[in-house]
């Protein structure tokens, strides 16, 4: 009896342990744009929404409520000198005014976007 106990502590502990790996790969976060932004082919309304990065698709999403708004592939990078706890973004406006998502921070990473526009000009802004 006191086998088959050590036996499921075990097999519980080893579980508990290995859970979070299983869910590591998306990270979400809020983020409210002060401007309409573009992602890719798709602008997106000044609002809030949520922005979901899944590490094994290296995607990012922006999803209002449950709706897809956006999906573009993106990659991860180390925020430094920033707080995970503020809904932080960069943008770069294209020599038309136009305001290109860059990079989103989802809970003290950068999800930044992989995507060259032949007319984007390198005015970047973080907000």
């Amino acid at each position: 009896m006191r086998k088959r106990f050590q036996t499921l502590a075990l097999t519980l502990f080893v579980c508990a342990l290995l859970s979070p790996v299983a869910f590591a790969g998306v990270k979400t976060k809020m983020v409210t744009f002060n401007t309409d932004v573009k992602i890719g082919e798709t602008l997106v309304k000044k609002g809030t929404y949520k922005a979901s990065f899944d590490d094994k698709a290296n995607e990012l999403t922006i999803l209002n409520g449950k709706k897809v708004i956006a999906k573009i592939t993106a990659s991860l990078k180390d925020l430094k000198g920033s707080s995970s706890y503020e809904a932080k973004y960069t943008t770069e406006k294209d020599k038309n005014g136009i305001s290109w998502l860059t990079g989103v921070n989802v809970g003290g990473k950068l999800a930044t976007i992989n995507a060259d526009k032949a007319d984007n000009s390198p005015a970047s802004a973080v907000q």
